[in-house]
C-alpha cells in the first residue's frame, strides 16, 4: 500500500467520523421534546423521566426484547418448538413469525452498556437510543459506496442525503424503536458487494465479495421483511446487465476470438460473477432462512408488491392497509412553491431531498443512458474540437458579440473525461444498468405507498454524488467566465436559503447574503495571486462549496426540524389508564379498541388485545368498526363477546355453510344481539340451517362464559372515525363503503349571554368551515349553525347566488352545564347531513360536528356522552381524553 493510498484511507476515516457525529447530533434533540412547553412535558415522559416512544410499533419491539432478556425467548410460551405471543389477537394468541434482528442487537447493547458503562440500564432506556445509534451507522456503507463512484465532495453529499433522508430520519431518531434502523445499512452493503463482485477481475475477490454480499442480505433478512425487494431488484439487474453485456460486447476480449458470440459470452467474467453470486446466494440464504424460505422468495416478492391496492379485499373484507398512512400513494410534492426546495415527508420529491437531488440524479442517469447507447460500437466517443467548414464560420464581429453572452455549451465538454465511470465501457454498462433498473423498480414501489420512498432515495443520492463530482470538475476545468461562476453561486444560495428559512428566517437570509457575498467578493474584490495550475482559484472553491451546500442543506434542515418537533405517540393519561387495568382487572381481561394503540395496551396493561398494528386484518377491522358505528349497543356487546372469547370461529363456521363472507356477517349481525336460544331458532327458521349447524354457530357466537372486556375510547379516535366507520359500514355486495367523520375544533370559545362566537372546524383548499354560536339573554336561547367562508377574506361562499356549505347541519344538540337544553331538527336546510353537538360550561363552548350516521353511534354515546342512558357499558375509569368502559354482558339481552 503506497503513501497516497494510506492518506486516502486516513482522510476517508476522518470524514466518516465527522459525518457520524453530524448525523447523530441532528438526531439527539428528539429526546428533549423541544416543541412541548415545559409545563406540559411531564405528561409525555414515563416514571423514570424517559419520553414515551414516538409510535406504537416501538412498544411491540420493546416487549419482545424485554421477553428475550427476561426468559431467553420472545413471546410468552413455547408450544411445539414455536414461540407464541399470548398478548395479541384474542383469544388464541399469535405464533411469532418476525425478524428478530432488532431484539438481538438491542439485547447485545443492553448487556454491553451494563457491563462496560456501569449503572443499571433498563431495556427500555437502551431501546430508546438503539434506533438512533444503529441508523447513524448507515453513514459507513453510504460513504464507502459513494466514494467508489465519485470524489470526496460527492461522497459527502450522497452520504448526508442518505443518512438524513426525511422518511428514514423520521423513523430513526431517539424514541423510535423499529426495524427501519437496519434498512440502509444492509441494503447498501448488499448492493455494493454485489457490484464489486462483478467489477473485480480476481476470482478470489469475486468469491469474497459474493460472500460479503450474501451475508449482508442474510443479516437483512433477520432484520426487516422487505429484504426480499432487494433480492428481486438485484436479480432483475443481473439479468438486464448480462443482456447489456451481450448486446454491447462487454468483456475481457472480443467475440471475434471465438467460434460464436454465445461461446464468447459464456467465457466472460460477467457471467462467472453472476453464477458465483447465484450459487453462494442460494446456499447463504438457505442458511439464514431455510430451504423453504429460499424457494418461497418469489411468492413473497409478489406479495410485497401487492401490499396495498384500493380494490383488493381480504376474504371479502376490506383491506385495512388502505387506512395505514404510509401505505397511501404519496403526492409528488408538498404544497407551495417553496416545497420544491425542501426535504420532508410531504411528497416523493421532497422525500429524496428536493428538486435539486431530483435534477442531479436524472441528469447523471441521462448521461449513463446516453453513453450506453453510444457504446454500441466501442469505447466512448470523444468530441474533439474540429475546424468548422468555411460556410459555418462566423464573422469576427459576430464572434465578438457571442463572446460577451452568458452561456454554457455542454456539447463541447466531454463529461466522460472527468468521470472514471463514464469514460470506461465496462463501468458505464455496469453502473448504467444498475441505476436504470434501480430507479425504475423503486419508482414503481413508490406508487404502492409512501413507505417505499426510502427505497428510491438510495439511487438518487448516489447519482447526486456522481453529479457533484462531475460538476466540480466542470467548474474547476471548464468554467472561466466570472459571470457564470457568480450565477452558479447565486442559484446555489437560493437552494440553501429557502430550507434554512424554515428553520429560522434570519438564518436563511444570512445564509443567502453570506454565500452570494462570498461569491461576489471572490470574483470582483479579491484579486487572484499567481499560483500553480493544480491550485483551484478561490472563486471556484466558493462555487464548489455553494454547490455542495445547495444539495445537502434541504436534508440537514429537514432533519433538524424533525428532531425539534418530535411529540411522543402517547402520554400519561393513556399509560396510566393501562396501568389501572393491569392493577385492577382480572388476568384474562381483553382490551378492545381500534388497532392503533394495541401494542401499547399489551405492554402497559399486560393484557391480551383484540387486535393491534400487526394483526389489523380485514375481518377484525370490520367487526370493531361495526361495533363503534352501530347505534345498537346490544350488537356492540355481542361483537365483543364473540371476538374476544371465540375469535373468528363463528364466521368460519358460517362461511363453511354459506360460502359467502357478506351473507355470513349479515347473519351474525342479526343474531348477536339475541339470546342464544333465539339465535339458534333464527338460524334454523330464517336462514335454514340444520339444528346441528345452528348449534355449532351459536356455541361460538354466544359463548357461555365470555371473557371480561374493557373498551377503550380515546380522543384520537375522533380523528380516526373516517377509517373505523369506513370499515364498519362496509358493503359486502358492492365491495365499497363510506367515510363518516367528526370535526372537532382545537380550542374552546367564550360566548357570553347576548353575544356570538365562532370556532374553525375545517380548513380545506381555501375554504374554512366555522361553527357559529349565538346566545340570547334568556334561558334556553343558545343556538348554533355552520358557515362556509373563504379562508383569505372571510366572506361567505356563494354559488349561483346561494350560500354554499358542504357541512350543513340537519340536527342540533345543545348541552349546557351538563343539561340537554336542545335536541332538535333544523328545518329548511338543503343537503344537510350533519349533526352539531354544542357543549357549554360557564360560558365556554365546544362545538363538535359529526356525520348524521355517527350521531347516535356507540362511540358517540360512550365517549362524547360518557355512556349516559345505558347500562351495558360501564365507565370504570377516566383520564384526560381517555375513557375505559367495562362490558356488562349480564345486562345484555343475550346475557340475561
Amino acid at each position: 500500500m503506497n503513501k497516497e493510498t494510506k492518506m486516502t484511507i486516513v482522510k476517508s476515516v476522518f470524514i466518516v467520523l465527522i459525518l457520524l457525529a453530524v448525523v447523530f447530533a441532528l438526531k439527539m434533540p428528539a429526546a428533549d421534546l423541544h416543541i412541548i412547553p415545559d409545563e406540559a412535558k411531564g405528561d409525555y415522559v414515563d416514571a423514570s423521566g424517559l419520553p414515551y416512544f414516538s409510535e406504537m410499533d416501538s412498544y411491540y419491539n420493546l416487549r419482545l426484547t424485554e421477553d428475550y432478556v427476561d426468559h431467553g425467548f420472545v413471546g410468552d410460551q413455547q408450544i411445539n418448538g414455536s414461540e407464541w405471543d399470548m398478548h395479541r389477537y384474542a383469544p388464541t394468541g399469535n405464533e411469532i413469525n418476525y425478524e428478530l434482528g432488532i431484539v438481538y442487537v438491542t439485547s447485545f447493547l443492553h448487556d454491553l452498556a451494563n457491563k462496560f458503562f456501569g449503572g443499571d440500564f433498563s431495556v427500555r432506556e437502551i431501546a430508546f437510543w438503539t434506533g438512533a445509534i444503529i441508523s447513524t451507522l448507515a453513514v459507513i456503507p453510504a460513504y464507502i459506496f459513494s466514494r467508489r463512484l465519485t470524489n470526496e465532495y460527492g461522497a459527502i453529499v450522497a452520504t448526508l442525503i442518505i443518512a438524513l433522508a426525511p422518511n428514514y430520519f423520521a423513523h430513526t431518531f431517539p424514541g423510535f424503536f423499529d426495524t427501519d434502523m437496519f434498512y440502509y445499512i444492509f441494503s447498501l452493503f448488499f448492493i455494493f458487494f454485489f457490484v464489486e463482485c462483478i467489477r473485480t477481475e480476481d476470482i478470489k475477490y469475486k468469491v469474497l465479495f459474493a460472500i460479503l454480499s450474501i451475508v449482508s442480505i442474510g443479516l437483512f433478512s433477520q432484520s426487516w421483511t422487505g429484504y426480499i425487494f432487494y433480492i428481486g431488484l438485484m436479480g432483475i439487474f443481473a439479468i438486464v446487465y448480462l443482456i447489456a453485456c451481450y448486446y454491447f460486447n462487454v468483456g475481457e476480449d472480443t467475440p471475434e476470438n471465438y467460434s460464436s458470440k454465445f461461446q464468447w459470452f459464456i467465457n466472460q467474467s460477467a457471467l462467472k460473477s453472476i453464477v458465483i453470486l447465484g450459487i453462494i446466494g442460494f446456499i447463504g440464504l438457505a442458511i439464514f432462512k431455510g430451504l423453504d424460505g429460499v424457494l418461497g422468495l418469489f411468492s413473497s416478492l409478489f406479495g410485497l408488491l401487492s401490499l396495498q391496492s384500493a380494490s383488493r379485499v381480504v376474504g371479502g373484507f376490506p383491506n385495512v392497509l388502505v387506512s395505514v398512512a404510509e401505505m397511501q400513494i404519496p403526492a409528488m410534492l408538498g404544497s407551495g412553491m417553496n416545497s420544491l426546495f425542501l426535504a420532508n415527508t410531504a411528497g416523493a420529491v421532497n422525500g429524496i431531498g428536493g428538486i435539486g437531488v431530483l435534477f442531479a440524479g436524472l441528469t447523471v442517469l441521462y448521461l449513463f443512458v446516453r453513453n450506453m447507447l453510444r457504446l454500441r460500437g466501442g469505447s466512448v466517443i470523444s468530441n474533439e474540437a474540429a475546424k468548422p467548414h468555411k460556410s459555418e464560420r462566423l464573422a469576427a464581429s459576430k464572434r465578438l458579440d457571442n463572446s460577451r453572452k452568458l452561456k454554457i455549451d455542454l456539447s463541447k465538454f466531454n463529461l466522460e473525461h472527468v468521470s472514471d465511470i463514464l469514460s470506461d465501457k465496462k463501468l458505464t454498462i455496469l453502473y448504467g444498468t444498475l441505476f436504470v433498473v434501480w430507479i425504475v423498480l423503486t419508482a414503481l414501489a413508490v406508487t404502492r405507498g409512501s413507505r417505499f420512498i426510502t427505497t428510491i432515495v438510495l439511487p438518487f443520492a448516489l447519482l447526486t454524488g456522481i453529479f457533484v463530482g462531475i460538476a466540480i470538475e466542470y467548474i474547476k476545468t471548464k468554467i472561466n467566465d466570472d459571470r457564470i461562476l457568480l450565477a452558479v453561486t447565486v442559484i446555489a444560495a437560493i437552494f440553501v436559503a429557502v430550507p434554512a428559512v424554515t428553520v429560522n428566517t434570519v438564518l436563511g437570509i444570512l445564509a443567502f447574503v453570506i454565500i452570494v457575498g462570498a461569491g461576489a467578493a471572490s470574483v470582483y474584490v479579491i484579486k487572484p495571486k499567481a499560483m500553480s495550475k493544480n491550485v483551484t482559484p478561490l472563486k471556484k472553491q466558493v462555487a464548489v462549496i455553494a454547490l455542495v451546500l445547495a444539495l445537502v442543506t434541504p436534508c440537514v434542515c429537514g432533519a433538524f426540524l424533525t428532531s425539534e418537533t418530535v411529540v411522543p405517540g402517547t402520554s400519561d393519561p393513556m399509560w396510566n389508564s393501562m396501568e389501572w387495568i393491569n392493577q385492577t382487572q382480572p388476568a384474562d381481561t381483553v382490551i378492545t379498541s381500534w388497532w392503533d394503540f394495541g401494542y401499547l395496551f399489551e405492554i402497559a396493561a399486560d393484557k391480551q388485545v383484540t387486535f393491534d398494528g400487526g394483526s389489523q386484518s380485514g375481518d377484525r377491522a370490520f367487526w370493531l368498526g361495526k361495533a363503534m358505528t352501530t347505534d345498537n349497543l346490544e350488537l356492540s356487546a355481542g361483537i365483543f363477546r364473540m371476538l374476544d372469547t371465540t375469535g373468528g370461529k363463528a364466521v368460519e363456521s358460517l362461511m363453511n355453510i354459506t360460502g359467502d363472507s357478506g351473507k355470513s356477517t349479515d347473519i351474525l349481525i342479526d343474531i348477536l344481539p339475541m339470546k342464544a336460544a333465539d339465535a339458534q331458532k333464527t338460524l334454523q327458521t330464517k336462514y335454514h340451517l340444520t339444528a346441528a349447524q345452528a348449534k355449532d354457530v351459536v356455541q361460538y357466537s354466544h359463548p357461555e362464559n365470555p371473557r371480561p372486556v374493557i373498551f377503550v375510547a380515546s380522543s384520537d379516535m375522533l380523528q380516526k372515525a373516517g377509517w373505523w366507520s369506513y370499515f364498519g359500514a362496509w358493503d359486502f355486495k358492492n365491495q365499497s363503503s363510506e367515510n363518516y367523520n367528526y370535526y372537532v375544533p382545537s380550542e374552546q370559545v367564550k360566548v357570553n349571554p347576548g353575544s356570538t362566537g365562532k370556532l374553525k372546524l375545517l380548513d380545506d383548499q381555501g375554504m374554512t368551515i366555522n361553527a357559529v354560536i349565538q346566545r340570547g339573554s334568556g334561558n334556553n336561547s343558545t343556538t348554533a349553525y355552520t358557515e362556509a367562508v373563504y379562508t383569505d377574506s372571510g366572506k361567505q361562499i356563494m354559488v349561483n347566488d346561494t350560500p354554499y356549505n358542504p357541512l350543513n347541519i340537519s340536527h342540533m344538540i345543545v348541552v349546557e352545564d351538563g343539561m340537554v337544553m336542545k335536541n332538535e331538527s333544523v328545518g329548511n336546510v338543503k343537503d344537510a347531513n350533519f349533526t352539531l353537538l354544542l357543549m357549554g360550561e360557564k360560558n365556554q363552548y365546544t362545538p363538535i360536528l359529526m356525520s348524521n350516521e355517527l350521531a347516535n353511534s356507540m362511540f358517540t354515546r360512550l365517549y362524547l356522552y360518557g355512556g349516559a342512558g345505558q347500562n351495558i357499558f360501564e365507565n370504570v375509569h377516566a383520564e384526560n381524553g381517555v375513557l375505559l368502559f367495562k362490558v356488562n354482558f349480564n345486562n345484555t339481552a343475550a346475557g340475561s
